[in-house]
């Protein structure tokens, strides 16, 4: 007697009802300081997964606030500094390590903004100037 697989199909109320619980574990997450980056390898979302739960969750929790999309934003930035150290650490040439640190300054300078803490023109071209040097030799 051949027994048929049955494959349950998801209500729309257990649905709601899985994406709500998801919501709640990243927002959990990242208000526990986790980057998206951790957040994604533990959960297995992709990165338009995650920021659908964090906003899912934001709605529910009547949190979404000008304060949160500057955290996220904020935290966004911290992951591609801190990803951009680490090519650094592997690059070999004196351009490409040039090329990065412009990446660092670059969002380093967003980031300044995002906080309203301007990074003075003169210190990031005093920088430039200095890798620029660094080129030639």
């Amino acid at each position: 007697m051949a027994t048929a697989a049955v494959t349950k199909v998801e209500t729309r109320a257990e649905r709601e009802t899985r994406l709500d619980r998801e919501a709640e574990e990243v927002f959990r997450l990242k208000f526990q300081g986790h980057t998206d980056v951790e957040i994604r390898r533990q959960t297995g979302m992709t990165r338009d997964a995650l920021a659908r739960r964090l906003e899912r969750a934001r709605r529910n929790l009547g949190e979404s606030t000008s304060n949160d999309v500057r955290t996220d934003l904020e935290r966004s930035l911290d992951d591609v500094i801190q990803r951009t150290y680490s090519l650094l650490d592997e690059a070999e040439t004196v351009s490409e390590k040039a090329q990065l640190l412009r990446v660092i300054t670059d969002t380093a300078a967003k980031k300044a903004r995002l906080l309203g803490v301007e990074a003075p023109n003169k210190l990031v071209h005093s920088m430039e100037q200095e890798w620029g040097s660094d080129d030639a030799h």
